[in-house]
């Protein structure tokens, strides 16, 4: 078998995620009110604590007691009942209640409202800079979002969620670095949040730091082994390192799963055929093919280079189903290709009569085809019509970036007929357009071997 060190591993096809992941910082997950634990959580953030947080007076008290049942119960009346009953003199306390009930309720534009109102009342109110950087997250406000948090770090004990917030705004920021830190004190503190695990994966893929990013993501695939993407996003980051075998491994996982997309089959393909896996390799080529993830030229290419390597079968089952599947997709490019690689294989399996077929049909759609002239040609002297063989390289003459070949390619058809007056012609021809030392000692080969005449 010829080498394998023709084929490339196309990068653009190694982004199967990953690109995905550098758009768009992924969604919080678990920081909705969807999620059971976060209501709990945010409940908590109701109870005051004393030197951060305001007290209510005796005489507030009637209407704390009266909200508090319907914020479970029926958030929607506590907010019209606070909404007319706070006024400025009231505690900051209803204020920081009403935003976190607008909160709830998704007016989160009213809840930062709420919040700063509360915060002119009692400006060391930390819990109420925490919630508000929670309601600048979900406005996608990263910046406002991030002051908030850190004011409130400032005046109360971080716990992971205030973290992992922090680490999401710095990665909506673009800097993944500082957002790595926060993300790393997040686990410390919820170490089974996967939100901030997902988003310490995205900031070590941002980084280059493949490695890393690998082992994180085996942590994702003991707990999720049948999640498609994390073996995936790892096959990326093998990738990266360049351990191709790692990552068709992986891809192999997904094909097994059975949740192989056509992209990732395709490149499962390129990875199989570096490794010399011909065979696993055009079934995955087939089956991305089916499913719309390859692309023709792709296909063309893996074609022309299977019968570089030697291997006829397999490339004519490839061009067989990619004329079966792709055909209504193929251009007029690329029917052109087809021709041209069918009349390569034919050439291998020293079909001259089928490659001149393929190569004629080809001349017939394309008639400024230099190579397929120039192959032409070369088949027509093969078969001895001469005649014809002039009749193909004088068309490629005429064609600008062949005219070269083409000229050489006459000369040897008159050397062939021993009038060397004109194969030096030719020669010469083909020294005004492109000077070559090899053409200039075949030209003086045929001067002295003309003189001997």
């Amino acid at each position: 078998m010829k080498t394998r060190s023709y084929f490339k591993t196309l990068a653009a096809a190694a982004t199967l995620l990953t690109s995905a992941l550098h758009a768009q910082v992924y969604d919080l997950k678990e920081q909705s009110f969807d999620n059971p634990e976060f209501r709990a959580q945010f409940a908590k953030s109701y109870v005051a604590q004393s030197e951060t947080n305001p007290n209510i007076t005796a005489e507030e008290k009637g209407l704390f007691d009266e909200i508090v049942p319907l914020i479970g119960s029926d958030p929607k009346a506590a907010i019209a009942r606070l909404s007319t009953a706070v006024g400025p003199d009231n505690s900051a306390a209803f204020d920081y209640i009403l935003g976190n009930l607008y909160y709830q309720e998704g007016q989160t534009q009213k809840s930062v409202e709420a919040y700063k109102k509360a915060i002119k009342k009692f400006p060391n109110y930390a819990q109420a800079y925490y919630n508000m950087g929670r309601a600048y997250v979900a406005q996608g406000d990263y910046a406002n979002a991030l002051k908030g948090l850190q004011k409130s770090l400032s005046m109360m004990t971080g716990d992971g969620t205030m973290y992992g917030l922090i680490g999401y705004c710095y990665l909506n920021m673009d800097k993944p670095s500082t957002a790595l830190d926060a993300y790393k004190v997040a686990i410390m503190l919820a170490p089974d949040s996967k939100d901030w695990k997902l988003g310490q994966l995205q900031c070590l893929i941002a980084l280059d730091r493949s490695q890393e990013a690998i082992g994180l993501l085996y942590e994702f695939i003991k707990d999720e082994p049948n999640k498609a993407d994390w073996w995936k996003l790892q096959a990326n980051q093998f990738l990266a390192l360049d351990e191709r075998a790692k990552a068709a491994a992986n891809l192999t996982v997904v094909k097994d799963l059975g949740k192989a997309d056509g992209a990732s089959l395709a490149l499962l393909g390129d990875l199989l055929v570096n490794e010399g896996l011909v065979e696993p390799a055009v079934e995955s080529y087939i089956e991305a093919m089916s499913l719309g993830g390859a692309r023709p030229a792709r296909i063309i290419e893996v074609v022309n280079s299977l019968i570089y390597m030697d291997q006829l079968g397999s490339a004519k089952t490839l061009l067989s189903k990619l004329e079966t599947i792709m055909s209504s997709s193929l251009s007029e490019s690329q029917e052109m290709s087809v021709l041209n690689v069918k009349a390569r294989l034919a050439m291998q399996e020293d079909d001259t009569d089928g490659a001149a077929g393929f190569l004629a049909d080809l001349v017939k759609k394309d008639p400024l085809n230099g190579g397929a002239l120039l192959s032409l040609s070369e088949l027509e002297k093969k078969r001895g019509d001469l005649a014809k063989a002039e009749y193909y390289a004088e068309n490629a003459s005429k064609i600008d970036g062949y005219s070269h070949q083409a000229y050489i390619a006459l000369a040897q058809l008159n050397v062939g007929k021993r009038d060397y007056a004109a194969a030096a012609k030719y020669l010469r021809e083909a020294q005004q357009i492109d000077p070559k030392d090899y053409v200039a000692d075949y030209l003086l080969r045929i001067e002295q071997a003309a003189l001997r005449m």
